[in-house]
């Protein structure tokens, strides 16, 4: 019997490369309103979902900063951007996903991005037909860190929260992961794992071909 069941994958920064356009896009729309973002900042928001962005954001801003303005500027310029250069899938997605297929794990994709958009780039990079469960960050009330999307993601495909693997490049992902009481395997994108990572970490990998050689060692 395999020692896990499931794998559990984050989309942004995992299986598809949009992290680094969203900070740009950030930064340009910000810029025209006197405002700058540091890579740092920006790294504390990575896996949140809107509503949790929104609360981190203001607080850095203040009271008066027009988040929803600025917040759908930036969904305008990574959408065209994506749009106008195709999406960019991290290397490994497809391999990894036909090998858990090939070998019965079930597969989720939990992602703080909104549904609509989660479910456009899943099928823009062919693999939404290959997962069995999707969840989405409008469908959970508490963002990352917290474990509830994790938890639900489990319930969904009807395996317990031991047997499953969560793959994730955000701190909030892995620490979701370890409170869901799961296995959380750091695929590091924009941050370099911190010594907080590696004790929380089930597992860190440099890539998602790393992360099937693991599975294909156990």
């Amino acid at each position: 019997m395999k020692k896990f069941e499931a794998v559990i994958f984050d989309m942004d920064g995992v299986l598809i490369d949009t992290e680094r356009i969203s900070f740009n896009a950030f930064k340009e729309v910000l810029k025209g309103y006197n405002y700058e973002m540091s890579e740092k900042f920006y790294l504390t928001m990575i896996g949140r979902n809107l509503k949790s962005i929104k609360e981190v954001m203001m607080k850095e801003y203040g009271s008066r900063f027009p988040f929803d303005e600025i917040y759908k500027k930036k969904v305008d310029i990574a959408v065209a951007k994506i749009e106008r250069d195709g999406v960019i899938v991290k290397p490994g997605v497809h391999e990894i996903v036909e090998y858990l297929n090939n070998e019965n794990y079930k597969i989720a994709v939990a992602t703080s991005t909104r549904r609509e958009r989660a479910h456009y780039l899943l099928e823009e990079i062919k693999i939404k037909n290959k997962v069995d469960y999707i969840i989405c960050g409008d469908q959970v009330e508490n963002s990352k860190p917290d474990p509830e999307i994790f938890l639900k993601a489990a319930k969904g495909l009807g395996i317990e929260p031991e047997k499953c693997i969560v793959i994730e490049d955000s701190d909030a992902g892995i620490l979701a992961a370890s409170r869901a009481g799961m296995n959380g395997i750091n695929v590091p994108d924009m941050k370099m794992p911190d010594d907080n990572m590696k004790k929380l970490a089930h597992k860190i990998c440099s890539s998602l071909s790393d992360v099937k050689t693991y599975l294909e060692s156990i």
